[in-house]
């Protein structure tokens, strides 16, 4: 692999070939099952995780100053390429700054969506582009799924080039600063308007138009509850976990019996790795919901993340007698045994 000066810039590049999606956000687009890949732009609390098909073992040693002993390359850049319909090899995105990891990096999760949380690369949103469908015009070589060592200078210098000169847009959503505290300039007579207009940006997308209703209800009646529940539920939809543990510690202090943001505040200390914490809020929320499935199983996979496996597989072991044909559940039934 070569290393070489873009601009002023030292850069180091790969190349990873994916199937052709338009997401990549855990979206199937045309596709009956998200490929393996399709994760990889996925917003996950501040970061982006890369995954595919032959990348369970990376060769990292082909990256210049890395050896067969390193575990990881850091600031990386990875370009994705992917084959359109029309079988022709584009390049479809890339993350800059990235980590690749020799080896894959499994483990047990609390996101729903991927219980076994899997990847190979790691890197920061912001610093991570998708692009749309109609700007994936350019050419790459023809190369088989999974990770390419480009050696052509010309190739990789022309590539840096292109993403560091490349202002156009991007599909990857990356929720604006200005968003978290800014309010709705909308004045309404009534409060719960807010929420009703707010709906109506939920449904199109516009999470941040959204968010600004719900920071302007709660500048109305700031001693209410509601407005903190419904922007904390936005901000954990989109794997902001840190503002989202923010505003539901807001909602336990206007209402200390919440049991939804005390279910709540579990799952995201889970996430963020607060385990003992979550395991607190846990324990009081399943005093008074016994038997939720949902909240046992993963319980039962913070027991697991702490090296408690017999408390692990025992609340795993009750959620699935509760609901054995939940897949999640099921999954995490299976890992752990």
């Amino acid at each position: 692999m070569i290393k070489f000066k873009a601009g002023r810039k030292n850069m180091k590049i790969v190349f990873i070939n994916v199937p052709w999606m338009k997401y990549y956000a855990g979206e199937g687009d045309e596709e009956k099952l998200v490929p393996s890949c399709g994760y990889n732009f996925q917003y996950v609390n501040g970061f982006y995780y890369g995954y595919g098909e032959g990348l369970d073992k990376i060769h990292i040693e082909e990256i210049e100053g890395m050896t067969e002993q390193d575990e990881m390359a850091e600031d990386v850049t990875v370009v994705f390429t992917a084959k359109n319909r029309k079988d022709e090899n584009k390049v479809i995105g890339w993350y800059k700054k990235a980590t690749i990891y020799r080896e894959l990096q499994e483990s047990l999760s609390l996101d729903s969506e991927r219980p076994v949380f899997k990847y190979s690369i790691k890197a920061p949103a912001s610093y991570a582009v998708l692009l749309p469908v109609e700007l994936r015009l350019l050419d790459a070589k023809p190369m088989e799924e999974g990770i390419f060592f480009e050696k052509d200078e010309h190739i990789l210098r022309d590539i840096a080039m292109y993403i560091h000169n490349y202002q156009d847009d991007q599909m990857n959503f990356i929720f604006k600063q200005k968003d978290i505290e800014g309010q709705s300039i909308l004045n309404f007579p009534e409060y719960e308007m807010y929420f009703a207009k707010a709906d109506e940006f939920l449904a199109k997308d516009l999470y941040g138009k959204a968010v600004r209703c719900f920071n302007k209800a709660i500048a109305v009646e700031p001693e209410l509850a509601l407005g903190y529940e419904c922007k904390g539920s936005i901000f954990l939809s989109l794997k902001m976990y840190n503002e989202a543990l923010e505003i539901y510690k807001k909602v336990l202090v206007l209402e200390p019996d919440n049991i939804g943001a005390t279910y709540c505040m579990g799952l995201l200390n889970g996430l963020l790795g607060n385990y003992e914490t979550s395991l607190e809020y846990y324990n009081t929320y399943l005093a008074q919901r016994k038997t939720d499935s949902n909240a046992l199983a993963e319980r039962g996979t913070v027991y697991y993340l702490i090296g408690e496996e017999e408390l692990a597989k025992k609340d795993v072991k009750k959620a699935y007698k509760l609901e054995p044909d939940n897949k999640i559940i099921e999954m995490i039934n299976q890992y752990i045994k």
